[in-house]
């Protein structure tokens, strides 16, 4: 296709000779990337191991990389000096979320805003981090149409740009511990006070050991932040709402038990009231009442109503 003399040529054009290191440099690259991660299927059993040893190497493999093709471009240090300056001008106007990404990428990897493991939400996505990368983060979601703090099956990729335009909660960061509240609403001619020492006595019961865990690690969040909690136990709060009186149980439990938390203290509240004939859930009704009627009279008599 080519004959000796305009191959030749060829070869000896700088341009050409750069453009044809630069593909070997790449392709090299490739090469290096792919047996490394053999390499870690091969010695490493555990997926986390066999992830970050192929990250790594993959981090250090673009970035000699990308020096390497620099300088092939640019013989001399001032040819260099230049490029770098003419690329990362037309890169600030042309890229920006680009450039925003990696900028965002370095302060996630040296200010520790967040790693692999950490549960967030930021910009209203909220997910479990399972890949954290030069331009964007991966989440393994929760809530979207499940009504809980549970996963819904779906990866969800968000920019690193992100970290600089809203702010992130991080849920396990330092402290792995949230507050919780589950309110119940009883009617206003219940024993509102059993029901509140029903819900005081189960939450107390599955706080004892969450709270002794959560002063250790307050212990020692609290020398990188300014945190103090005094009260750790949980406790009920009342209320008084246009339907009866709102009991609002408070307590502390780990931030990815929240939904697990909660189904066992309903289970076990649920069977205590419907033990005590003086307490019934409040819930939309309409009831006829003559004037003389008390609205906090006791509870009719089942016994009576049967018969």
């Amino acid at each position: 296709m080519f004959d000796d003399a305009t191959m030749s040529e060829m070869l000896q054009n700088d341009a050409f000779a750069a453009l044809l290191w630069t593909v070997g440099i790449i392709f090299l690259a490739f090469v290096v990337v792919r047996l490394s991660h053999r390499i870690s299927r091969k010695y490493f059993d555990a997926p986390e191991q066999v992830y970050r040893s192929t990250k790594s190497v993959r981090r250090m493999v673009v970035f000699l990389s990308v020096v390497s093709i620099a300088l092939v471009w640019s013989p001399g240090f001032g040819d260099l000096l230049t490029l770098l300056t003419v690329i990362g001008a037309g890169m600030a106007i042309a890229l920006r979320e680009v450039l925003l990404s990696i900028g965002g990428w370095a302060r996630i990897t040296l200010m520790s805003s967040y790693t692999e493991g950490d549960r967030i939400e930021i910009n209203g996505v909220a997910g479990d981090v399972i890949d954290v990368r030069v331009l964007r983060t991966s989440l393994m979601e929760i809530r979207g149409w499940v009504d809980a703090d549970q996963s819904t099956g779906r990866i969800v990729h968000i920019p690193n740009s992100w970290i600089f335009l809203y702010p992130l909660y991080n849920y396990t960061r330092s402290f792995k511990f949230i507050w919780n509240e589950i309110p119940v609403t009883v009617t206003f001619r219940s024993n509102w006070r059993a029901a509140r020492d029903i819900m005081m006595k189960y939450a107390e019961e599955s706080a004892a050991i969450v709270e002794q865990q959560a002063r250790k690690e307050i212990k020692q969040v609290s020398r990188e932040f300014l945190i103090h909690y005094s009260i750790l136990t949980p406790f009920v709060y009342v209320r008084i709402v246009p339907d009866g009186v709102q009991l609002t149980l408070r307590y502390l439990c780990e931030a990815r038990k929240r939904r697990g938390s909660e189904h066992a203290l309903n289970l076990m509240m649920l069977d205590d009231f419907r033990a005590h004939p003086d307490i019934e859930l409040a819930h939309r009704t309409l009831a006829v009442r003559p004037p003389e009627a008390r609205q906090f009279s006791d509870l009719p008599d089942k016994d009576a109503v049967l018969d």
